[in-house]
């Protein structure tokens, strides 16, 4: 799907959510206005059960259901005007239009945010088929660096800017692995796979290499001191949520980092990956 398209079932998505919003407002506003508190709720417990349908099944089903809605208030008011001889007031009219504009309007954006879940869940497996992305933990793989670095390495080279790598191992990890089970190494790859999602700026990219000597890198424009702060923080985040972790906590887990500048000596990428795995090696 284009980013054209993409942005269009945002908006439909967007305006869909607006009207749902603006007819529960006036739903509330004249049931306020109306003195039939009884029949209000429920008439509004039906509208909630319709809504129901509407949002696991889409626009048919819940069309259907608010057709079966407005027959069942006709036979009502029928009812009581026959054979009760009483007279329904004419402000509970509203029952018969506002639950069929919800449904449209919810089915609207259930049905835009579907198409947006569905190409999202599309393209997230094309990426995997293509080495792009890890599968395990959600982060760009060896095959993605190598690309995206020369994006980072022109633009240094075009425009100045620095290029720094920063790569991440645990601290004693092969000791550490004898004591986990299959599920808490996991748990603490994805734990540390997290932390790097939330702690990159917008102009930073995330990676894992490898499973078997687990080591995460993260490449940005950056400079000694910004990459030394970014260090920090991804440490502190890390501490915060392994301290937090059901099973993690009872083990002493920390993080060693490597800061690799790219500068004049360097001619690929791999020649700044090589460098921050070699500074991992003063962290101890």
């Amino acid at each position: 799907m284009k980013s054209k398209d993409r942005g269009w079932l945002s908006l439909l998505a967007d305006i869909g959510l607006v009207m749902f919003l603006t007819f529960v407002s006036f739903l509330a506003l004249l049931v306020g206005l109306s003195s039939n508190l009884t029949w209000n709720m429920i008439y509004l417990a039906v509208t909630v059960v319709v809504m129901t349908v509407t949002y696991f099944y889409g626009l048919i089903p819940g069309m259907l259901s608010n057709l079966l809605f407005v027959f069942g208030q006709m036979i009502l008011a029928l009812y009581i005007n026959v054979y009760l001889k009483q007279n329904v007031p004419l402000k509970m009219a509203f029952w018969l239009i506002l639950p069929g504009l919800l449904s449209g309007a919810l089915a609207m954006m259930m049905s835009q945010q579907q198409r947006l879940q569905s190409d999202n869940h599309k393209l997230r497996r094309q990426l995997i088929e293509q080495g792009v992305v890890d599968i395990e933990t959600n982060l760009r793989s060896l095959v993605a660096f190598t690309t995206d670095a020369q994006v980072y390495i022109e633009n240094h080279r075009r425009f100045g800017l620095p290029v720094t790598m920063v790569t991440f191992k645990v601290r004693y990890y092969r000791e550490i692995r004898r004591l986990l089970s299959d599920a808490q190494n996991q748990s603490l790859l994805r734990t540390i796979s997290n932390v790097l999602a939330v702690v990159a700026a917008d102009n930073q990219l995330a990676y894992f290499w490898g499973s078997k000597d687990p080591t995460w890198g993260m490449i940005g424009h950056l400079d000694q001191k910004q990459a030394q702060r970014l260090v920090e923080q991804l440490q502190q985040h890390f501490t915060k949520a392994i301290d937090s972790h059901q099973e993690l906590h009872r083990f002493d887990i920390s993080l060693t980092a490597g800061i690799a500048c790219w500068d004049a000596t360097m001619n690929s990428p791999y020649d700044l990956m090589r460098q921050g795995m070699r500074e991992l090696e003063y962290d101890v």
